[in-house]
């Protein structure tokens, strides 16, 4: 939001649209700011009560948009199911997005990719099949799916350079970016969220990965290690966060705060992360911050707290339909129960030292694994502790057992 603050408003190629200074647009207008949220979602509201919004699907969109950046999900869920017993053709395959990416929101992954996979395939606009892609796209890195989000945008031909206007293409920047991330591809994933943030993309802020975009971009460097790239954007997205005032945007900012700083200081930001995602009902952002909590836990020797917390966002990933991060968190609570034997590497330290041993470089291990850098040096400073070992050359010995 606070790079549209300068730029004029996108507009997307909607059908139906009309001009003008009415509640939608005043709301948008408002979400371009990033300010007043309040008075952003009460503009919001009256659209559904302005006959000539009621009539564009522009407005509808742009109004329902406004409400999920706010985390006014309740509202929006009242709204939604309003358009959807009256709304029929292209505007009601719009309703369609729109209603996928609240189930997204509220942590139904599954219930959002069946309905954005249906949008896909059977919409019968085209401009609703084409909007559906990069919202499936990310909806398939948020449960984990990599695989699939790589064979969608190469299916639609949007793993090259992204093709669209100037107003959809942050949308499919996002999406490719949001797929990079999930794959490990940290430097492409960075490029692509830092193109995306060049180009105004209010009225597609229902995308989780285009209001994101600046706290991605700082995942992302902070991945491919470029950490004082990675600060900035950070303490940006918090700065921009704190102006709009949406608890699940807040949390979100603060978790992304203390992954790109990973310091043991920060931890308390990542606790008051977790307490506003709660609060906001925030799930997928929660599932992800309750790991990055186990991961702090367990860093600081703090067993028992790292257990409680893989267990918490091992639960969080299975209600919202992440297998993968269910997976993550069992395998971690399984090393945590072989680590209570003396001496013993855990499955991902072992790995890791199997490599290592190999002559793999720490950057090589870390792509291999689609994990941090830093992490592989975590786990290879256990493994050397854990061996009684000063270092890869001793790691080299075969003398040395890694079971």
């Amino acid at each position: 939001m606070a790079e549209d603050r300068a730029a004029p408003q996108a507009a997307v190629a909607v059908p139906g649209s009309h001009d003008g200074r009415c509640p939608a647009g005043q709301a948008l207008a408002l979400l371009v700011l990033g300010t007043d949220r309040p008075t952003a979602v009460r503009y919001a509201d009256l659209t559904f009560e302005h006959d000539a919004c009621l009539a564009h699907p522009r407005c509808l969109w742009r109004a329902v948009t406004v409400l999920l950046c706010a985390g006014e999900l309740v509202a929006a869920d009242a709204r939604l199911r309003r358009l959807e017993a009256t709304c029929a053709g292209p505007a009601a395959e719009l309703v369609g997005v729109l209603r996928a990416q609240h189930a997204r929101l509220a942590g139904d992954l599954c219930g959002a990719r069946a309905a954005l996979a249906a949008s896909v395939s059977a919409a019968k606009t085209p401009f609703v099949r084409r909007l559906a892609v990069p919202f499936l796209v990310e909806t398939l890195t948020a449960a984990g799916d990599a695989e699939a989000a790589d064979a969608l945008l190469a299916e639609h031909r949007f793993a090259g350079r992204p093709g669209g206007t100037r107003v959809t293409r942050p949308l499919l920047l996002a999406a490719r970016g949001a797929a990079h991330l999930a794959a490990g591809r940290f430097p492409e994933a960075a490029r692509d969220y830092v193109d995306c943030l060049r180009f105004p993309a209010a009225e597609l802020s229902a995308h989780f990965a285009v209001l994101h975009r600046r706290g991605l971009a700082a995942l992302a460097a902070v991945a491919a290690g470029n950490v004082a790239s990675a600060t900035a954007l950070a303490a940006e997205e918090h700065e921009v966060a704190l102006a709009w005032g949406s608890p699940a945007y807040v949390g979100w900012a603060l978790y992304v705060r203390a992954v790109v700083d990973g310091s043991t200081a920060t931890t308390a930001l990542l606790d008051d992360a977790i307490d506003l995602l709660e609060f906001a009902r925030s799930r997928v952002v929660l599932a992800a911050a309750g790991w990055e909590r186990g991961r702090r836990s367990l860093a600081a020797g703090d067993h028992a707290a790292a257990k409680r917390e893989f267990d918490r966002a091992g639960e969080w990933a299975r209600q919202i339909g992440n297998g993968s991060l269910a997976a993550k968190a069992q395998a971690a609570l399984e090393d945590l129960a072989h680590a209570a034997e003396p001496g013993a590497l855990t499955a991902q330290e072992a790995k890791i030292a199997e490599l290592a041993r190999a002559g793999y470089a720490n950057k090589q291990i870390a792509e291999k694994l689609y994990v941090a850098v830093r992490t592989v040096e975590f786990h290879l400073s256990n493994v050397y502790r854990k061996l009684g070992i000063t270092g890869r050359r001793e790691l080299r010995d075969g003398s040395v057992r890694l079971s």
